[in-house]
């Protein structure tokens, strides 16, 4: 995989991003779905370079029905969708930014662990959550996905009270060696506003820009597809 944006490339961030948060996911063409709450019908529409007629299919079903999204993946500055396609939306979100780095020029080696914390490793179906603790406090979590030979970084997560300590960074080189203790050649991900600069000095690339709708005048706002976690799970 190079750095550049494709659909193949959005295809393996979805079906990553899905399988971290437990969303069941479908692949029609290249128009990529995830289910957000298996009682629920809130599908979220991925798409990158889908035909304009699925396009509009797509806005048709956020149109009408509320509590669905529709995520455009764009080349960096590019228009994400055409004004007659924008027709019964409103953009709630184009902060993020798709990620990637090429994994060989990361770190294999497990980071130390900052003195005072105590981490834990779960091993889950197709994805790793690794968690950092402060006594019984969640200090700083992420999770990382294996997909063909792509490595989905999501959900790197610091606690507000422990911020500005480095455990981003040590979060991210962790899940970075989890996933090279397999065969791996790109890690991807998505970022927020906050953890760009990170990413950037951690040696990722940007590679598209992440817009965001919903059904106008549904007063919906999105949680953030890189940092949003409940540290409740």
């Amino acid at each position: 995989m190079t750095a550049e944006l494709n659909d193949a490339l959005v295809r393996i961030w979805v079906t990553g991003w899905a399988r971290t948060h437990d969303y069941d996911v479908d692949h029609d063409g290249n128009v990529h779905s995830a289910l957000r709450s298996g009682d629920s019908d809130e599908w979220e529409y991925v798409v990158h370079a889908a035909e304009e007629a699925d396009v509009q299919a797509a806005v048709d079903a956020v149109v009408d029905t509320p509590g669905r999204l529709l995520t455009v993946i764009a080349e960096p500055g590019a228009e994400a969708l055409s004004s007659q396609a924008m027709d019964g939306l409103e953009q709630i979100s184009d902060e993020e930014k798709l990620m990637v780095v090429d994994m060989s020029t990361q770190d294999v080696e497990d980071p130390i662990t900052p003195e005072g914390y105590t981490t834990q490793r779960e091993d889950k179906d197709g994805w790793t959550l690794f968690t950092v603790q402060d006594g019984e406090t969640v200090a700083a979590r992420g999770r990382v996905a294996l997909v063909e030979s792509v490595a989905v970084l999501d959900r790197i997560y610091t606690n507000p009270d422990y911020r500005r300590q480095g455990l981003g960074t040590f979060v991210t080189r962790a899940l970075i060696a989890i996933a090279l203790e397999d065969d791996v050649d790109d890690g991807l991900l998505v970022a927020n506003v906050d953890g760009q600069e990170l990413y950037e000095y951690l040696g990722w690339t940007l590679v598209g820009d992440v817009h965001v709708y919903t059904a106008t005048g549904t007063g919906r706002t999105r949680p953030s597809h890189s940092q949003f976690d409940n540290l409740s799970e």
